[in-house]
């Protein structure tokens, strides 16, 4: 992957990372002023992303949300994430959004990903006033083991776990609930 923009000496700039070509096969993220690069999921990783992404649209989509994958999330001057799903509180016409238009964010961690999806992007988002952070742990093999964080007080609170192989259900906005069983995001489609 080429980066085109010069180095700045104060960083880069969110305008910068908007302005990048989209690298195949990688994903770049704006932290603190620095491009990072971080290698495109695994399959597992993706279909568990885009099935989780299809759920929460169906639910989000009659109150005008709409959930996506792998769209950009401007949280403040210098840090941008590149979220595996984001609920958008408004139609999406843009590579990227404005943390203030995001209703949840949901993570599925990675290996190499593992202490930004679990540390770092869970506090820049509840900094940023994102209401909901669901973090995706694929380690089992029956299917995902899903942590649900709703922001209270300024930090998330877990307030739900959904494990594979039991039907559970949890907050997406509001009053607004999902209910399903974390398995069915790994289980060939029939």
């Amino acid at each position: 992957m080429a980066v085109t923009t010069a180095r700045r000496l104060d960083g880069y700039t969110l305008d910068d990372w908007e302005s990048l070509e989209p690298a195949e096969g990688h994903r770049v993220e704006l932290v603190d002023g620095r491009f990072v690069v971080n290698a495109a999921p695994s399959v597992r990783h993706q279909r568990v992303a885009d099935r989780l992404c299809r759920l929460l649209d169906d639910a989000v989509a009659p109150e005008g949300m709409e959930a996506l994958t792998a769209v950009g999330v401007r949280i403040r001057e210098g840090l941008a994430y590149i979220p595996d799903v984001v609920v958008a509180t408004e139609r999406v016409e843009t590579t990227s959004v404005d943390v203030d238009t995001v209703a949840l964010v949901a993570e599925v961690v990675s290996p190499s990903t593992k202490k930004t999806d679990r540390l770092e992007k869970p506090a820049a988002f509840a900094a940023a006033g994102v209401p909901a952070y669901w973090r995706v742990e694929l380690a089992d093999e029956q299917g995902p083991t899903i942590y649900c964080y709703q922001l209270r007080e300024g930090v998330y609170s877990e307030v739900a776990v959904l494990t594979p192989g039991q039907a559970g259900e949890a907050a997406v906005t509001g009053a607004l609930r999902l209910a399903f069983d974390p398995a069915d995001l790994h289980r060939p489609r029939r």
